[in-house]
């Protein structure tokens, strides 16, 4: 089968919280783990599938050497966004982002808020 991805995706192995709304303004959320990453979504590891279409907010933690010499500490930066699930199997979800983001480093005021 021929890949058909544009974008790099890099194998990051992140916790993640994924917020579903159900309706009602009632929230389910998902402790999962990213398998990979790109700038356009992300495939998680997830026992449950979700329908395809559903709309998600998700935030992880990503570890950045980078983050160093733009705050003086190692360290992490957490990443918000929004998407919808584009496809759903048997080991997990894969997530396509929408153009809201918002990158912060732990510890520190926020290193970019945007879109793509």
């Amino acid at each position: 089968m021929q890949e058909r991805r544009k974008l790099e995706r890099f194998e990051i192995d992140a916790p993640a919280r994924v917020v579903v709304e159900t309706g009602s303004n009632q929230k389910v959320e998902y402790d999962l783990a990213t398998r990979d990453v790109s700038s356009a979504g992300a495939f998680l590891f997830s026992p449950k599938p979700l329908p395809n279409g559903t709309s998600v907010k998700m935030e992880f933690l990503i570890s950045l050497d980078a983050l160093q010499k733009l705050t003086g500490d190692k360290g992490m930066a957490k990443v918000r966004v929004e998407g919808q699930v584009i496809r759903s199997d048997s080991s997990g979800i894969a997530i396509r982002f929408d153009s809201k983001y918002k990158i912060t480093a732990l510890g520190s005021n926020n290193l970019r808020n945007g879109s793509s």
